[in-house]
């Protein structure tokens, strides 16, 4: 079953479908449907079209692989290359249009010494015929975004460039689509945007034993896989996992995650902190009233998935395996887990309103994110989490990830927070969002419910 990507398809399906050479770079983490998108792609397409994955191996063996897949599609036993610029000139010299994916360019541009594939890969591009679409796959982002570099031989060499992301709330919510709404919040929360780990979910089973049986058991594919694959260059170094830790269930400043973790030698902590950016696995963010404020910025992990295992599996696998999977639910994950559900169904409602935005949905919101307020009289400091910022004002939502519905009360109470700050901004609209919904109507409230998430 393949869901989402209509944008990423329609705009590769543009530069494939052009009259002249194109050259595509698609990349992003491991497992986050790079392949799966590109293929289902090549399935509309009568032309030739070459799937080659490089191999984590020499160049020659790869050049010699390479060399076979050309052969089985041009069932041309007789051909043979002494290099990818050899084969990149049959292909040319066919004078068919051709579709190339070279998946996981990471590997090969790994197999020679730096910036030398690039090289090879320069001369092919600038040398390739009309008739050829070469598309660069590849999951180690921070190698791949080398490509983008100014130094590099490929800079400027792409004409589409794609940086695959995980899925929104919404577009998870796709694979579990006839859950309640409170189901769909919590599988969002826990299991993230992978399109790989939710084709895992059960859609017939609760949350808690989707828990116990793909995060706790030690053997199931989507813990393997967050081990293994997502996680696997973390467990070569120390401070990553350090600092993952600490901002399992929040959001840090610089400050703060170095004297929890004692990273404090000079540069080690600025460069795991961009390292773990690069990999897509945390985000650096600033209120939108504090964008140039440095002493606002925080971190805090992007990726649910990963900020579950952090924050309830990292450290405590030895205790996981002495009381077993459905003990340690019950102890050490129930007693928490709708306060870290509702750190998450703030995230959901910022991507609610994001994905307003790109819809054209609204016309005058200039940011979405949180909002840094200082108040002199009562002298408190403190944060709006879900803020809409306009031309010359602001929109503030309070999200409330409850069981029943809101009462008038509550909202009255959380809107005099807003109102007691009126002489520091301009308020635009005074909303809630609450995942059941409300037990009143308000013209004074914008009130959005958690079915509205969904439509």
């Amino acid at each position: 079953m393949f869901i989402g990507r209509e944008r990423e398809i329609k705009e590769i399906r543009k530069k494939l479908d052009s009259k002249k050479k194109e050259t595509v770079l698609i990349y992003g983490k491991r497992r986050i449907g790079k392949s799966f998108l590109i293929n289902e792609i090549l399935k509309s397409y009568s032309c030739h079209s070459i799937y080659y994955e490089c191999l984590n191996a020499s160049f020659e063996e790869n050049i010699l692989n390479f060399e076979k897949r050309i052969i089985d599609e041009y069932d041309n036993r007789y051909i043979h290359f002494e290099s990818f610029q050899d084969a990149f000139d049959y292909l040319k010299n066919t004078n068919e249009k051709v579709i190339v994916v070279m998946d996981e360019y990471s590997y090969l541009k790994r197999s020679r010494e730096s910036k030398y594939v690039d090289s090879v890969f320069q001369n092919i591009i600038d040398n390739m015929g009309d008739n050829i679409r070469l598309v660069l796959l590849g999951s180690y982002v921070s190698v791949m975004q080398e490509l983008l570099e100014e130094d590099d031989p490929l800079f400027g060499r792409f004409s589409l460039i794609l940086h695959l992301k995980e899925f929104d709330y919404y577009t998870s919510s796709l694979f579990y689509k006839d859950k309640t709404v409170r189901e769909k919040i919590e599988n969002y929360a826990v299991f993230g945007g992978s399109p790989y780990t939710n084709a895992y979910l059960d859609t017939d089973e609760d949350l808690r034993t989707n828990i116990i049986n793909l995060l706790l058991n030690p053997n199931s594919a989507v813990r393997s896989y967050l081990e293994n694959v997502l996680l696997s260059e973390l467990s070569k170094t120390g401070p990553a996992n350090m600092i993952l830790h600490s901002l399992s269930n929040g959001k840090k400043k610089y400050t703060e995650i170095s004297e929890q973790t004692r990273i404090n030698t000079a540069g080690v902590l600025d460069k795991q902190l961009k390292n773990l950016i690069r990999m897509d696995i945390i985000e650096k963010c600033s209120p939108i009233n504090k964008a140039d404020d440095r002493k606002k910025v925080y971190y805090e992990i992007s990726d649910n998935l990963v900020r579950f295992y952090y924050a309830y599996i990292y450290n405590q696998k030895d205790i996981i395996r002495r009381i077993g999977e459905e003990a340690f639910y019950e102890l050490y994950i129930l007693p928490t887990l709708n306060t870290f559900i509702s750190h998450r169904f703030e995230g959901i409602c910022k991507e609610y309103f994001q994905r307003m935005a790109k819809e054209k949905q609204f016309s005058n919101v200039y940011d979405i994110g949180t909002y840094w307020y200082d108040d002199p009289i009562r002298h408190e400091n403190g944060e709006f989490d879900c803020v809409l910022k306009h031309k010359k004002s602001y929109s503030f939502y309070e999200v409330k990830y409850y069981k029943e519905p809101i009462s008038i009360d509550i909202c009255q109470k959380e809107a005099e927070e807003v109102y007691n700050l009126a002489d520091e901004f301009s308020i635009e609209k005074i909303g809630f969002i609450c995942s059941s919904g409300f037990d009143f109507k308000s013209d004074e409230y914008d009130l959005i419910t958690g079915e509205e998430l969904y439509i």
